[in-house]
């Protein structure tokens, strides 16, 4: 919850957490299996060097046998452990992608849409198409270990034959006693045996090292950067945003979301930034929020530059209201205050009646205590679309920040209610600076200025009646969106 927003979006780091949640939530895999490894060796390593004295008294050249054989099985085994790591990306995706599906199966978040849509069908195909997959991944790993294994048992078969033949000859030959010959086999087979497995809890503590140093590496992902002397957001209750030759591009993409785009947002002023989908729109609350910071260019928030800023401090400017509302299995009170602290209902409830949601409130038996979801309560609620949006707008409100971003959050509602939402709210956040997106040309008009976002840019700037007499891309959007506003108000008449 603390790692630089874009990794959250980012695939690899999706798998590297799954390299690193079995790096250390198992004694048989990682930190754990390490622990126990080093606490074995040095009692074998004891043994190895008794028995070693044993069997150089014996004969110096089985001693040498017993040893070569077993280094050699040694990096037999060391080389099929690189080749399951080598495999480890692999593996953490197809893990990741059955998790998934499994997941999915089982939420029942998801149970109104495979009910309605069949979804169980296409589900269980993926879900069969990850293990498919993962276990082709786990049989060639498995074979390369088969092979390692099977090699080992042919050298530890030529290294028996080798020493019992040279036992038996000193029986027959030199006269060796049967006590003797049983206590060196004794001897032989303890020595390869405690030689073998320290070979072998040494190679499995080199291979899970490299899964720690991931570990490692994953904790030292690159956070958010903080400002070692930042500056003091200035003291006011509005802000000026100026956004000076803004490029973007996400990591990882050669694509330009937004290109040497200019905007200034002034104090107080109430902007719309309006567009068909992916001109770049929501691309730019991400910027202005710090979630991701410009490929080229810079944000000034009052003359200063956003990264000169106190990232904390900064985040609490904003009430975001964005896109995809997240509720969560709270009470009503705590999905507004974000707070697990008692606060004073009366603000809680003022803030429910400004965004229009306090008749439903009061119509529950506990009213701003009422449980959301049924994921930990059964008697959990669930909003309607209209209602969630209205409890997203609440969160604001109650939040206070000095500037506002609605995010298209009201796409459950139809036209007309979204026009209506966005001037009630306009109302109630008095002369905060205030952005406004949507791709409903109809629900803006009310703002002081419009930026129409077309690729990226900015193609028009202006107030509504500017942008209609222009008669270019706003109008003609405004226009077609015109004739379907005109029959919801007929269908509502």
């Amino acid at each position: 919850m603390d790692m630089d927003f874009p990794y959250t979006e980012d695939p690899n780091t999706l798998n590297d957490i799954k390299t690193a949640i079995k790096t250390i939530q198992s004694p048989v895999n990682g930190i754990g299996l390490i622990i126990l490894k080093l606490f074995s060796i040095p009692g074998n390593l004891i043994g190895f060097f008794v028995f070693s004295v044993i069997l150089f008294h014996l004969n110096p050249i089985i001693l040498i046998i017993l040893m070569a054989t077993v280094v050699l099985s040694y990096f037999i085994l060391l080389r099929a452990n690189h080749y399951e790591r080598s495999r480890k990306d692999e593996l953490a995706e197809e893990e990741r992608k059955a998790y998934y599906a499994s997941a999915t199966l089982s939420d029942f978040l998801y149970g109104k849409d495979i009910r309605v849509y069949g979804l169980k069908g296409i589900l269980l195909q993926k879900k069969k198409e990850s293990c498919e997959h993962l276990i082709h991944i786990i049989s060639e790993i498995q074979g390369k270990i088969l092979k390692a294994t099977v090699m080992e048992a042919f050298l530890i078969f030529i290294r028996e034959g080798v020493i019992y033949c040279y036992l038996i000859y000193q029986v027959i030959e030199n006269g060796l006693s049967i006590g003797n010959f049983v206590m060196y086999s004794l001897v032989m087979n303890r020595f390869a045996d405690w030689m073998d497995t320290t070979m072998k809890d040494i190679a499995t503590i080199g291979i899970q090292s490299m899964y720690v140093s991931d570990f490692r590496d994953f904790l030292k992902k690159e956070e958010p950067i903080q400002v070692k002397n930042p500056k003091k957001i200035p003291e006011s209750d509005q802000f000026e945003i100026e956004l000076k030759n803004i490029s973007f591009q996400y990591p990882g993409s050669d694509k330009y979301i937004l290109k040497d785009f200019s905007l200034k947002i002034k104090a107080g002023q109430r902007i719309a930034l309006v567009g068909i989908n992916g001109a770049g729109k929501t691309t730019l609350v991400k910027l202005l929020t710090r979630l991701y910071r410009p490929t080229e260019g810079q944000i000034l928030l009052n003359g200063i530059d956003i990264n000169e800023l106190d990232r904390e401090e900064y985040t609490t400017l904003f009430s975001v209201i964005f896109q995809d509302i997240k509720l969560f299995a709270f009470n009503l009170a705590e999905n507004i205050t974000f707070t697990d602290k008692e606060e004073e209902e009366n603000i809680i409830y003022q803030v429910l009646n400004q965004a229009g949601l306090s008749e439903k409130v009061n119509s529950l038996e506990h009213g701003i205590y009422t449980n959301m979801l049924k994921v930990l309560d059964e008697n959990g609620i669930e909003l309607s679309g209209g209602e969630n949006q209205k409890l997203a707008m609440a969160r604001a409100l109650y939040k206070g920040g000095k500037i506002i971003i609605m995010d298209e959050p009201t796409a459950a509602l139809d036209a007309l209610a979204e026009s209506q939402l966005y001037k009630n709210f306009d109302e109630l956040i008095q002369k905060r600076t205030a952005i406004y997106i949507s791709h409903r040309l109809s629900s803006t008009r009310f703002c002081d200025v419009i930026a129409f976002i077309e690729d990226g840019e900015i193609k028009e700037y202006g107030t509504h009646e500017e942008l209609m007499k222009l008669n270019k891309s706003y109008a003609n959007m405004f226009q077609i969106q015109a004739v379907y506003y005109r029959e919801e108000e007929r269908h509502v008449s």
